[in-house]
Protein backbone atom coordinates (compact mmCIF):
# COMPACT_ATOMS: atom_id res chain seq x y z
CA UNK A 1 0.00 0.00 0.00
CA UNK A 2 1.32 3.11 -1.04
CA UNK A 3 1.57 6.57 1.27
CA UNK A 4 -1.09 7.86 -0.30
CA UNK A 5 -3.61 5.33 0.11
CA UNK A 6 -2.71 5.31 3.80
CA UNK A 7 -2.84 8.34 4.73
CA UNK A 8 -6.87 8.32 4.39
CA UNK A 9 -7.10 5.56 7.14
CA UNK A 10 -4.30 7.39 9.48
CA UNK A 11 -6.27 10.86 8.63
CA UNK A 12 -9.52 8.68 10.23
CA UNK A 13 -7.34 7.67 13.34
CA UNK A 14 -6.07 10.64 14.55
CA UNK A 15 -9.77 12.10 14.26
CA UNK A 16 -10.69 9.27 16.65
CA UNK A 17 -7.72 10.23 18.58
CA UNK A 18 -8.52 13.72 18.96
CA UNK A 19 -12.16 12.69 19.93
CA UNK A 20 -11.76 9.90 22.06
CA UNK A 21 -14.93 8.47 19.63
CA UNK A 22 -15.54 6.56 16.76
CA UNK A 23 -19.14 8.65 16.83
CA UNK A 24 -17.38 11.90 16.96
CA UNK A 25 -15.15 11.35 14.35
CA UNK A 26 -17.62 9.63 11.89
CA UNK A 27 -19.44 12.85 12.65
CA UNK A 28 -16.55 15.23 12.11
CA UNK A 29 -15.25 13.78 8.70
CA UNK A 30 -18.96 13.11 7.61
CA UNK A 31 -18.69 9.43 7.35
CA UNK A 32 -21.05 6.75 8.86
CA UNK A 33 -19.71 5.23 12.21
CA UNK A 34 -19.40 1.58 10.81
CA UNK A 35 -17.25 3.29 8.34
CA UNK A 36 -14.71 4.87 10.92
CA UNK A 37 -14.64 1.54 12.87
CA UNK A 38 -13.82 -0.41 9.56
CA UNK A 39 -11.14 1.96 8.60
CA UNK A 40 -9.53 1.60 11.87
CA UNK A 41 -9.94 -2.30 12.28
CA UNK A 42 -7.96 -2.07 8.84
CA UNK A 43 -5.08 -0.53 10.22
CA UNK A 44 -4.79 -2.29 13.19
CA UNK A 45 -4.71 -5.47 10.89
CA UNK A 46 -1.92 -3.48 8.74
CA UNK A 47 0.09 -2.81 11.55
CA UNK A 48 -0.90 -6.14 13.52
CA UNK A 49 -1.14 -4.51 17.00
CA UNK A 50 -4.14 -2.80 18.60
CA UNK A 51 -4.35 0.60 18.55
CA UNK A 52 -7.54 1.00 20.97
CA UNK A 53 -8.64 -0.59 24.22
CA UNK A 54 -12.97 -0.38 23.67
CA UNK A 55 -15.33 -0.83 26.39
CA UNK A 56 -18.87 0.09 26.39
CA UNK A 57 -18.49 3.24 28.19
CA UNK A 58 -14.05 4.33 26.98
CA UNK A 59 -12.38 4.30 23.86
CA UNK A 60 -8.58 4.25 25.30
CA UNK A 61 -5.17 3.92 23.14
CA UNK A 62 -3.07 1.24 23.57
CA UNK A 63 0.70 1.92 24.42
CA UNK A 64 1.17 0.93 20.67
CA UNK A 65 -1.73 3.44 19.72
CA UNK A 66 -0.24 6.44 21.92
CA UNK A 67 3.41 5.57 20.31
CA UNK A 68 1.58 5.83 16.36
CA UNK A 69 -0.19 8.41 17.37
CA UNK A 70 2.37 10.72 18.27
CA UNK A 71 5.17 9.41 15.33
CA UNK A 72 1.24 10.61 12.88
CA UNK A 73 0.68 13.46 14.29
CA UNK A 74 4.17 14.99 13.86
CA UNK A 75 4.53 13.47 10.27
CA UNK A 76 0.97 15.12 9.42
CA UNK A 77 2.14 18.89 10.75
CA UNK A 78 5.07 18.76 8.74
CA UNK A 79 2.88 17.72 5.70
CA UNK A 80 0.16 20.88 6.88
CA UNK A 81 3.15 23.36 7.08
CA UNK A 82 4.93 22.27 3.77
CA UNK A 83 1.45 22.16 2.30
CA UNK A 84 0.53 26.19 3.46
CA UNK A 85 4.21 27.14 2.71
CA UNK A 86 3.74 25.68 -0.54
CA UNK A 87 0.42 28.10 -1.05
CA UNK A 88 2.26 30.60 0.33
CA UNK A 89 4.56 30.86 -2.89
CA UNK A 90 1.58 30.97 -5.09
CA UNK A 91 0.83 34.84 -3.71
CA UNK A 92 3.55 35.54 -1.70
CA UNK A 93 6.75 36.05 -3.51
CA UNK A 94 9.66 33.40 -1.76
CA UNK A 95 12.83 31.15 -2.57
CA UNK A 96 15.77 32.45 -4.03
CA UNK A 97 16.08 33.99 -7.25
CA UNK A 98 19.77 34.06 -9.26
CA UNK A 99 20.08 37.02 -10.81
CA UNK A 100 22.81 37.85 -14.22
CA UNK A 101 23.58 41.90 -14.65
CA UNK A 102 25.81 43.68 -16.86
CA UNK A 103 28.29 45.00 -14.18
CA UNK A 104 27.89 48.93 -14.30
CA UNK A 105 24.00 49.21 -15.55
CA UNK A 106 23.46 46.11 -13.35
CA UNK A 107 24.79 48.18 -10.12
CA UNK A 108 23.68 51.55 -10.77
CA UNK A 109 20.18 51.05 -12.20
CA UNK A 110 18.82 47.18 -11.50
CA UNK A 111 20.68 46.36 -7.86
CA UNK A 112 19.16 48.95 -5.79
CA UNK A 113 15.44 48.08 -6.95
CA UNK A 114 16.21 44.13 -6.71
CA UNK A 115 17.69 45.17 -2.56
CA UNK A 116 14.31 47.05 -2.05
CA UNK A 117 12.12 43.95 -3.40
CA UNK A 118 14.23 41.89 -0.93
CA UNK A 119 13.56 44.09 2.08
CA UNK A 120 10.01 44.15 0.98
CA UNK A 121 9.80 40.45 0.50
CA UNK A 122 11.59 38.90 4.06
CA UNK A 123 11.27 35.19 2.31
CA UNK A 124 12.69 36.38 -1.09
CA UNK A 125 16.37 36.07 -1.54
CA UNK A 126 18.98 37.15 -3.90
CA UNK A 127 22.25 36.06 -5.81
CA UNK A 128 23.21 38.79 -7.70
CA UNK A 129 26.34 38.55 -10.24
CA UNK A 130 27.61 41.53 -12.18
CA UNK A 131 29.64 39.49 -15.44
CA UNK A 132 30.61 41.16 -18.29
CA UNK A 133 30.69 37.93 -20.31
CA UNK A 134 27.14 36.69 -21.38
CA UNK A 135 26.59 33.53 -18.87
CA UNK A 136 24.62 30.42 -20.78
CA UNK A 137 21.31 30.82 -18.54
CA UNK A 138 20.02 27.54 -18.55
CA UNK A 139 23.24 25.23 -18.34
CA UNK A 140 24.11 28.03 -14.91
CA UNK A 141 21.25 27.93 -13.63
CA UNK A 142 20.60 31.60 -13.67
CA UNK A 143 17.23 31.95 -13.19
CA UNK A 144 16.89 36.09 -14.92
CA UNK A 145 19.50 37.87 -16.90
CA UNK A 146 19.90 41.97 -18.22
CA UNK A 147 21.59 41.81 -21.43
CA UNK A 148 22.77 45.08 -23.27
CA UNK A 149 22.93 44.86 -27.30
CA UNK A 150 21.21 42.15 -30.08
CA UNK A 151 19.76 39.01 -28.24
CA UNK A 152 21.20 35.61 -29.89
CA UNK A 153 18.71 33.15 -31.46
CA UNK A 154 18.58 30.82 -28.19
CA UNK A 155 15.48 28.09 -27.92
CA UNK A 156 14.50 27.98 -24.45
CA UNK A 157 14.23 31.81 -23.39
CA UNK A 158 12.02 34.54 -22.66
CA UNK A 159 12.65 38.07 -23.36
CA UNK A 160 10.88 41.55 -22.55
CA UNK A 161 12.48 44.77 -23.61
CA UNK A 162 13.05 47.31 -21.23
CA UNK A 163 14.51 50.09 -23.45
CA UNK A 164 17.27 51.41 -25.43
CA UNK A 165 20.64 52.62 -24.44
CA UNK A 166 21.13 55.77 -25.86
CA UNK A 167 24.48 57.12 -26.42
CA UNK A 168 25.32 60.25 -25.38
CA UNK A 169 28.65 62.40 -27.01
CA UNK A 170 30.01 64.19 -23.44
CA UNK A 171 32.47 66.94 -22.19
CA UNK A 172 32.61 69.06 -18.87
CA UNK A 173 31.79 72.78 -19.28
CA UNK A 174 35.31 73.20 -18.17
CA UNK A 175 36.59 71.36 -20.92
CA UNK A 176 34.49 73.05 -23.56
CA UNK A 177 35.38 76.68 -21.77
CA UNK A 178 38.72 76.49 -22.62
CA UNK A 179 38.52 73.85 -26.66
CA UNK A 180 35.52 75.07 -27.53
CA UNK A 181 32.24 73.46 -28.70
CA UNK A 182 33.05 71.00 -31.85
CA UNK A 183 30.35 70.89 -34.45
CA UNK A 184 31.39 68.64 -37.28
CA UNK A 185 33.66 65.06 -37.54
CA UNK A 186 36.21 67.38 -38.45
CA UNK A 187 35.94 69.28 -35.80
CA UNK A 188 36.41 66.58 -33.39
CA UNK A 189 39.63 65.35 -34.79
CA UNK A 190 41.20 68.20 -33.12
CA UNK A 191 39.70 67.62 -29.52
CA UNK A 192 41.32 65.34 -26.73
CA UNK A 193 38.95 62.20 -27.47
CA UNK A 194 38.51 59.57 -24.90
CA UNK A 195 37.50 56.09 -26.55
CA UNK A 196 37.22 52.39 -25.69
CA UNK A 197 39.22 49.88 -26.09
CA UNK A 198 38.75 45.87 -26.92
CA UNK A 199 41.26 43.37 -27.48
CA UNK A 200 44.16 46.23 -28.12
CA UNK A 201 41.90 47.83 -30.75
CA UNK A 202 39.56 50.79 -30.63
CA UNK A 203 36.10 51.14 -31.23
CA UNK A 204 34.66 53.19 -33.84
CA UNK A 205 31.79 55.38 -32.86
CA UNK A 206 28.91 55.57 -34.61
CA UNK A 207 28.08 59.22 -35.86
CA UNK A 208 25.23 59.98 -38.34
CA UNK A 209 26.54 62.57 -41.51
CA UNK A 210 24.91 65.31 -42.52
CA UNK A 211 23.05 63.18 -45.36
CA UNK A 212 21.49 60.96 -42.27
CA UNK A 213 23.68 58.10 -43.60
CA UNK A 214 25.66 56.41 -40.28
CA UNK A 215 29.22 56.16 -40.37
CA UNK A 216 31.98 54.03 -37.83
CA UNK A 217 34.20 56.77 -37.59
CA UNK A 218 37.83 56.14 -35.83
CA UNK A 219 38.59 58.34 -32.98
CA UNK A 220 42.16 59.77 -32.97
CA UNK A 221 41.75 59.10 -29.12
CA UNK A 222 44.69 60.12 -26.72
CA UNK A 223 43.22 57.89 -23.66
CA UNK A 224 41.51 54.59 -24.24
CA UNK A 225 39.84 53.53 -21.54
CA UNK A 226 38.24 50.27 -20.11
CA UNK A 227 34.59 50.98 -19.77
CA UNK A 228 32.17 53.48 -19.11
CA UNK A 229 33.05 54.28 -15.63
CA UNK A 230 36.36 55.19 -16.21
CA UNK A 231 35.06 57.28 -19.37
CA UNK A 232 33.03 59.12 -16.96
CA UNK A 233 35.46 60.16 -14.48
CA UNK A 234 38.05 61.23 -17.53
CA UNK A 235 35.14 63.47 -18.71
CA UNK A 236 33.79 64.82 -15.40
CA UNK A 237 37.95 65.90 -15.12
CA UNK A 238 38.04 67.74 -18.04
CA UNK A 239 40.61 65.29 -19.38
CA UNK A 240 38.15 65.35 -23.38
CA UNK A 241 35.47 64.29 -25.05
CA UNK A 242 34.13 61.25 -24.87
CA UNK A 243 30.81 58.38 -25.49
CA UNK A 244 28.56 57.74 -21.93
CA UNK A 245 25.28 55.55 -22.26
CA UNK A 246 22.39 58.49 -21.47
CA UNK A 247 21.17 56.71 -18.10
CA UNK A 248 24.46 57.28 -16.23
CA UNK A 249 25.27 60.67 -18.40
CA UNK A 250 21.58 62.23 -18.08
CA UNK A 251 22.33 62.82 -14.11
CA UNK A 252 25.44 64.55 -14.74
CA UNK A 253 24.29 66.80 -17.11
CA UNK A 254 21.27 67.86 -15.45
CA UNK A 255 23.53 68.36 -12.57
CA UNK A 256 25.97 70.49 -15.47
CA UNK A 257 28.74 68.81 -14.57
CA UNK A 258 28.60 67.09 -18.36
CA UNK A 259 27.23 68.76 -21.31
CA UNK A 260 26.18 67.28 -24.63
CA UNK A 261 28.13 67.61 -27.49
CA UNK A 262 27.31 66.70 -31.39
CA UNK A 263 23.14 66.36 -29.98
CA UNK A 264 21.15 63.90 -32.54
CA UNK A 265 24.84 63.08 -34.33
CA UNK A 266 25.63 60.00 -32.34
CA UNK A 267 24.36 56.58 -33.18
CA UNK A 268 25.14 52.59 -32.27
CA UNK A 269 22.31 53.17 -29.59
CA UNK A 270 21.73 49.10 -28.09
CA UNK A 271 18.39 47.43 -27.02
CA UNK A 272 17.93 46.23 -23.33
CA UNK A 273 16.07 43.36 -22.44
CA UNK A 274 15.32 41.27 -19.46
CA UNK A 275 15.47 37.36 -20.26
CA UNK A 276 14.43 34.13 -18.46
CA UNK A 277 14.44 30.48 -19.28
CA UNK A 278 10.26 29.56 -20.09
CA UNK A 279 8.67 28.08 -18.26
CA UNK A 280 4.49 27.60 -18.56
CA UNK A 281 4.12 28.93 -15.07
CA UNK A 282 5.68 31.85 -13.65
CA UNK A 283 6.65 31.69 -10.38
CA UNK A 284 5.61 34.68 -8.09
CA UNK A 285 9.33 35.33 -7.39
CA UNK A 286 10.90 35.47 -10.73
CA UNK A 287 7.28 37.77 -11.76
CA UNK A 288 7.98 40.44 -8.77
CA UNK A 289 11.80 40.57 -10.10
CA UNK A 290 11.06 41.11 -13.37
CA UNK A 291 8.78 43.58 -12.47
CA UNK A 292 11.35 45.38 -10.30
CA UNK A 293 13.45 45.39 -13.08
CA UNK A 294 11.49 46.52 -15.46
CA UNK A 295 10.05 49.24 -12.93
CA UNK A 296 13.78 50.27 -12.14
CA UNK A 297 14.50 50.77 -15.71
CA UNK A 298 11.83 52.54 -16.60
CA UNK A 299 12.69 55.00 -14.13
CA UNK A 300 16.27 55.86 -15.64
CA UNK A 301 17.03 57.50 -19.08
CA UNK A 302 16.63 53.82 -20.86
CA UNK A 303 13.02 55.03 -21.43
CA UNK A 304 12.06 52.09 -23.44
CA UNK A 305 8.34 50.66 -23.80
CA UNK A 306 8.41 46.66 -22.97
CA UNK A 307 6.85 44.34 -25.29
CA UNK A 308 3.61 42.92 -22.76
CA UNK A 309 4.45 39.79 -20.68
CA UNK A 310 7.66 38.51 -23.03
CA UNK A 311 8.44 36.84 -26.34
CA UNK A 312 11.25 34.02 -27.42
CA UNK A 313 14.68 34.88 -27.52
Amino acid sequence: MSTIERAGPIRIFLTVCGLSSFAAAADRLHLSPSAVAKAVARLEDRLGVRLFERTTRRLNLTQEGERYRDVCRRAFEEIDAAEDELAATRTAPSGLVRVNLPPLFGMTIIAPALFALSDRYPLLSFEIVLDGEKVDLLSQRVDVAVRIGALPDVSGLTARKLGMQTILLCASPYYLAEHGMPETVSDLAGHALIATSRNGRTLPWSITGADGVIEAWMPPARLLLDGSALTLAAIKAGHGIGLLPEWLAAPEIASGALRQVMPGRIAGHLPIHVIWPSAPVMLPRLRATIDAIVAAAGKSSVGGRSDGDGHAA
